[in-house]
Formats: C-alpha cells, structure tokens, sequence
C-alpha cells in the first residue's frame, strides 16, 4: 500500500472514532465477555500500557490491581470519555500517523492492544508500531494483542469484495483489507478500514518485531489473542 493511502487511511480512523465516540461508550461500557483472564498477564506494581485504550473499559478489569497504568488513544473524544470515568488514572492524547511513542524504552511490565491492530493499514506500519511496542516492554514484560477474527460468515463477504476489486484492478488497498460499514453519533453510516489477519500472520509480525510467542490463538471465534514476552537480555 502507498504511503499516502496508508496516512489517509490513519486520520480517517482517528476521525471515525471520534464520530463513533458516544456510541462506543454507551454500547462498550463492559470489557468483553470470554477474554477477562488478559487480568491474569501484570500483576501488582507493574507499569501497564493500554495502547488503544479507547475509553478506558480494560481498567474495569485491572482497577482493582495497584498498578502504574497508562491509557493512550487516537480518540480525544474516547480520552475524554476515559478521563472522566477514571479521574485517577493518566491518558495520553495520540498521533495516528507517528510511530514512535512518547514513552520511555524497558519501561512497560505488560502492554495490552485490544482490537487496535486490524485497524492499521500496510504491512510497513504495523511493523513499525510492533517494533516499538517491543521497545517500551522491559525485558521479560509481556503483550498482550487482540484482532478481531474476520475470516468468520459475518465479515468475509467484505474481505471477498476487495479480493474481486483487487483482480479487476479496482481496489488500492492491500490483500485481506476490507471495509466495515459503522453508524456514527447522529445515525450516519460509514466505512472503516479494517485488515483481517490470520494467526500465521499475526504471529510472524510480533516474532519479526523481537517477541517469544507464548500464545497465538482463536478465541470464541471473534478474536484472535496473541501473547508474546520480551526476552531477558544477558
């Protein structure tokens, strides 16, 4: 994918979330049933990263752990959902198109990316921000990454669309890219970019970037869960 249609694809992300923002909060006030054990990956006094914190739901499974977390968006709409329902805890405002991190490196116990990454488009990007995320892990931390599953009925009538478009010359967008059709605040529709990955796939982006893999896995076939360490340096 261009570089140019990648950074289109990126701020008309940050757009769609902000246009999605109340009704996101209204609709996802509860983390997802079936994946309460990611709790189980810091323990206390870690430092925690929710990269794509959204508004912040993952805290209602980590807030009763005293832990150092930080919550960081593409959303200001979605942060300021965050910051009004945990006053306590520090949320930073992000750039979509950047992919170094205003974090300090070695510092993360745990970084957690819920439903974050299928939104990212080209293979360039999404290795970038991998190999940053590996950066801010201490060694022998963990991330933690979900994807939604989209090779399911529901969605891959969308990934078949851009296959038959990409044949036909059509589309610009890369191989197993599609778009999803979601309702804004005021009940308009629209398109977001969304990239299906497979669990290879998966797999290989956070190995290359310099994670062990503990775990790759379907999980309640909607998500794909991925688990990966930093290893200890000698």
């Amino acid at each position: 994918m261009k570089k140019e249609l990648a950074e289109k694809i990126l701020n008309e992300t940050e757009v769609g979330y902000d246009l999605i923002s109340q009704k996101f909060s209204q609709t996802r006030k509860h983390f997802w049933r079936g994946l309460e054990f990611i709790k189980d990956y810091c323990k206390e006094s870690d430092n925690v990263l929710d990269w794509g914190c959204g508004n912040g739901r993952l805290l209602e499974l980590l807030e009763e752990k005293n832990i150092q977390y930080r919550g960081a968006d593409v959303s200001s709409e979605l942060i300021d959902f965050a910051k009004q329902k945990y006053p306590k805890n520090i949320f930073s405002k992000i750039d979509p198109i950047k992919t170094n991190f205003a974090f300090e490196n070695n510092f993360f116990n745990t970084i957690y990316s819920i439903a974050v990454f299928h939104h990212f488009p080209s293979k360039k990007y999404r290795q970038a921000v991998a190999r940053e995320l590996y950066e801010k892990t201490k060694n022998g931390g963990r991330i933690v990454i979900t994807v939604w599953y989209l090779f399911q009925e529901r969605y891959f009538k969308n990934i078949l669309k851009n296959w038959l478009e990409k044949l036909s010359g059509k589309s610009n967008l890369d191989w197993n890219d599609c778009l999803i059709s979601f309702t804004d605040n005021q009940g308009n529709r629209f398109q977001r970019f969304h990239h299906a990955f497979t669990k290879r796939e998966l797999k290989k982006l956070f190995q290359d970037a310099g994670f062990e893999i503990e775990k790759c896995e379907i999980v309640d076939g909607r998500n794909i869960l991925l688990v990966g360490k930093k290893p200890n340096k000698r």
